[in-house]
């Protein structure tokens, strides 16, 4: 009886490995693996076994700001799985990479931020759910190089990237969170002090939100410019993306958006 109850409270009861076979996945791909489920010191009953996609997440507060791990993606690998004592089993697994998962690579580059995992949960009625998270890199969709490129060549420095709560609005975006992809400024925007770069991605395009930090001037003060772009992948080689961003940003700097 005291062993059970020491399950109950996450001492002596089941343990759980991921092991993934796909170390580097983009938006839209599958992660393959296997879930290695191992008895403790008394049989249990796992209700559920499932895999989700978790990334740091900020929140804007009336006291600051707050960060917390979100979840995202969650599927079902396994359910009613009785353990033994010692026992081991094996639960292989394939796992959808949503679309909108942020990017945590690009152009052979770590993202200086970004962070993204697979973590397992177990689901055990009356005990302490027992979980295991693996990292995993995300690497950018071929449209979303494309428009980072273009960016870098029109002089912007890559800095960092976070994940926003909230919802943007006019996009088709579908998770609580977005990512913002931060470049320092570029002297052929003197004005511009930072750029943001937000990708929300469908099936058949994205859409790319460029927001510029504009720095005060004499007579007006500082504010957030935005822009949405609608992008299709089939007519993604058809357009000169740096030509077009660079027509978006010079009526950014001069303030006509």
């Amino acid at each position: 009886m005291f062993k059970k109850l020491l399950a109950a409270v996450g001492v002596g009861g089941a343990d759980v490995e991921t092991e993934l076979h796909t170390p580097g996945v983009q938006p839209g791909g599958q992660v393959q693996g296997v879930v290695r489920l191992r008895g403790g010191e008394v049989p249990q009953r796992l209700d559920g076994v499932s895999v989700e996609f978790v990334t740091r997440v900020e929140r804007e507060t009336d006291d600051g700001e707050t960060e917390s791990k979100r979840a995202f993606g969650q599927q079902r690998v396994g359910e009613g799985v009785e353990l033994q004592p010692g026992q081991v089993v094996e639960l292989p697994f394939q796992a959808v990479v949503p679309l909108e998962t942020p990017i945590t690579f690009y152009a052979g580059r770590h993202l200086p931020g970004g962070e993204v995992a697979v973590r397992t949960r177990l689901e055990i009625s009356g005990a302490v759910d027992a979980t295991d998270t693996d990292p995993i890199g995300v690497g950018a969709l071929p449209a979303q190089h494309v428009l980072l490129e273009a960016v870098e060549r029109l002089g912007f420095h890559l800095h960092r990237v976070d994940c926003e709560a909230g919802h943007l609005r006019g996009t088709r975006q579908t998770l609580p969170f977005y990512q913002e992809i931060e470049f320092h400024g570029s002297p052929n925007y003197p004005r511009l002090k930072q750029l943001e770069v937000t990708f929300i991605a469908g099936h058949d395009g994205l859409d790319a939100v460029i927001e510029g930090d504009k720095k005060a001037g004499l007579l007006t003060s500082g504010r957030d410019l935005t822009n949405v772009l609608n992008i299709d992948y089939a007519a993604i080689d058809q357009v000169d993306w740096q030509a077009e961003l660079h027509n978006h940003l010079t009526r950014m700097n001069t303030g006509w958006l």
